[in-house]
């Protein structure tokens, strides 16, 4: 997706003359930049955000790098959890690409696209490796393919300076960076400025980036777990940490198992990306961001 686009191509994308985007602009509906030399750009994300606050329609979707459908295919969550499957299965990036963009920009929210298509249809192709009906390098290409569209879900999103830092990680052996990148996303659409430190860290240096750092929120996406003493030891010793430093502590993750949840200290634990959202909402009310419902289909 590009980061930027002049007036007269946005104007053309979402099917309005160029005087009353412009106005737009002026109101301080959608924020315009002036280059050094003087030309006007509106960030892609600024646009998204506007199109999925006003419940406007992309006219012209592949003037703003978007696939060409978007938001026009109207999917029910479960059908396009088929057909991310197929999709992913087959290595098809242009047909994922629209699937995600189409229940963005149709106003579904992204933790309803994580929890209920994303992370499914992820979860069914693990089990058709598991059974050899798909192959190690079909699966590995879906997941490759979801880190793009995760990349271009975080480039669509805008977050002021003066928002609050969470920073994020697992631990070592972890090596999972789906799960982690979906919750930075989350974070980043309800207003947080977000630090990824990365996958497979050692416990003791993330006890040092919450000191340095001093984020507001610390969470630690579980993928993974070797030996539960030695996980147990190590997250309750960043829980210390955290707490020590005012930052609240998130953890959620398919290694949380109930004894090991029972052993842990943690400000929330967070079964599902809905449960992730309203915990950070709780932490951070930011006016002007839309909650979502409860449920969606």
């Amino acid at each position: 997706m590009q980061k930027n686009a002049s007036p007269k191509q946005v104007a053309r994308a979402i099917g309005v003359s160029e005087s009353t985007l412009k106005r737009w602009c002026d109101d301080g509906l959608i924020p315009m930049t002036k280059t050094v030399g003087g030309h006007r750009r509106i960030e892609v994300a600024a646009v998204i955000k506007f199109l999925r606050e006003t419940g406007r329609q992309v006219v012209e979707p592949e003037l703003l790098n978007l696939p060409v459908t978007a938001g026009k295919t109207e999917w029910t969550l479960v059908r396009a959890v088929d057909r991310l499957v197929a999709s992913l299965v087959s290595g098809e990036e242009s047909v994922v690409r629209q699937i995600v963009f189409d229940l963005l920009l149709a106003d579904h929210s992204v933790t309803a696209i994580f929890d209920d298509v994303l992370a499914p249809a992820l979860h069914r192709i693990g089990e058709q490796w598991s059974c050899g009906e798909v192959a190690v390098y079909q699966e590995r290409r879906a997941c490759e393919i979801c880190m793009r569209c995760l990349h271009e879900l975080r480039a669509s999103t805008t977050v002021a300076d003066d928002q609050p830092l969470a920073v994020g990680a697992t631990v070592e052996a972890d090596i999972y960076t789906l799960p982690l990148t979906m919750s930075e996303v989350v974070l980043r659409t309800v207003g947080w400025k977000t630090t990824l430190l990365g996958t497979n860290l050692p416990f003791d240096t993330l006890c040092e980036a919450i000191e340095t750092a001093r984020p507001r929120l610390f969470w630690l996406s579980v993928s993974h777990v070797v030996d539960d003493a030695t996980f147990i030891n190590g997250v309750n010793q960043l829980f210390s940490v955290a707490h020590g430093c005012n930052a609240a502590m998130a953890v959620g993750g398919r290694a949380l198992s109930e004894n090991i949840r029972r052993q842990i200290q943690y400000s929330v634990f967070c079964e599902t990306f809905r449960d992730f959202e309203r915990f950070a909402r709780s932490l951070n009310p930011v006016p002007g961001i839309p909650t979502p419902p409860r449920a969606e289909t």
